[in-house]
């Protein structure tokens, strides 16, 4: 192979692998549980899940949190859509509440098994050496996309599961990344 047709080659796979990189590190978070995107409103969301559902006052992000009986996976649980104070849609949350210890692990396993293969590792340590003996299993992924947080409860009186998807003007970046 001569100088000029090495050099071409070396530059079209470095294109190539930067192409690449740059399209694995963009993960789409396309919730599963709902249709309803970020850029939706109250008005159809109501008309996706059936009527106004209940609703109460946001103490994170300051706006209304509605809530509707929403099946996902042929588990019976509740959907949650939070606004901000402006009526932005800035959460969609997923809650199922688990009969027992064991109910919660396999259906956490389940749906984590689902976001790995749909977003990939995430690369966040929730349950350090230091905290594995205190903490429910859970995870996080940072998209740039919005954050998506698949985290349980399993505590004597409440086995609770969310799986919930960040818009990202409220989504924190991996604190992590900076150690």
């Amino acid at each position: 192979m001569t100088q000029p047709r090495k050099f071409f080659a070396l530059l079209l796979t470095l294109a190539a692998s930067a192409v690449f990189a740059a399209g694995c590190g963009k993960k789409e978070a396309a919730c599963p549980f709902t249709t309803i995107t970020w850029d939706h409103t109250l008005e159809d969301i109501q008309e996706l899940e059936g009527g106004e559902g209940e609703s109460y006052d946001s103490t994170v992000y300051g706006g209304p949190v509605y809530s509707y009986p929403k099946e996902y996976d042929g588990l019976e649980g509740t959907v949650k859509y939070s606004f901000d104070e402006e009526d932005r849609l800035v959460s969609m949350a997923w809650m199922y509440e688990a009969k027992d210890s064991e109910d919660l692990a396999g259906v956490y396993d389940k749906l984590h098994g689902q976001a790995e293969d749909m977003l990939g590792k995430s690369g966040f340590k929730y349950n350090s050496d230091r905290f594995a003996d205190l903490t429910s299993p859970g995870d996080v992924w940072y998209l740039d996309t919005g954050n998506v947080i698949l985290n349980t409860v399993d505590a004597e009186d409440v086995k609770i599961l969310q799986y919930n998807f960040l818009h990202p003007d409220v989504s924190e970046s991996n604190p992590q990344d900076g150690k």
